[in-house]
């Protein structure tokens, strides 16, 4: 019976596009995180499980194409799963307080590189760049 949902659900999980190994290894991630944290078992236990799959699931493939990884790589790959999972929930906060600050102070970027988004994004304005003027 066990082996019957096991295949369905490795089935499914291929066929939208998703690598079983990933949402294991997200998942045991989360597992880690918040036992090492001291949580027990509840729902802040399972949601932070989900949500480090969910971050294993469609962050690994994007993490791993931006760091050179082959996705034939298995081990490395399940290792920045797991990984992932780990930082899951960390990295939905970041974005989600990022997200708030940004909605409740909107202001684009002054450029178009680090310095500018993280202007846009602080609570502080910036400050203005001095410019070297010749001596008159």
């Amino acid at each position: 019976m066990f082996d019957s949902i096991a295949a369905f659900v490795s089935a499914f999980l291929t066929a939208i596009g998703i690598s079983p190994s990933h949402v294991v290894a997200g998942i045991a991630g989360a597992f880690v995180r918040t036992v090492i944290q001291g949580k027990r078992l509840s729902w802040e236990l399972v949601s932070a499980c989900l949500v480090g799959a969910l971050c294993a699931m469609y962050l690994t493939p994007l993490v791993a194409k931006w760091f050179g990884i082959g996705l034939l790589d298995v081990s490395t790959i399940n290792g920045l799963a797991f990984a992932i999972g780990m930082l899951g929930l960390s990295l939905a906060e970041g974005a989600f307080k990022i997200a708030h600050r940004w909605a409740t102070n909107p202001r684009l970027p002054t450029s178009i590189d680090a310095k500018g988004f993280a202007d846009a994004l602080n609570d502080e304005p910036p400050k203005p760049r001095r410019r070297n003027r010749p001596p008159e």
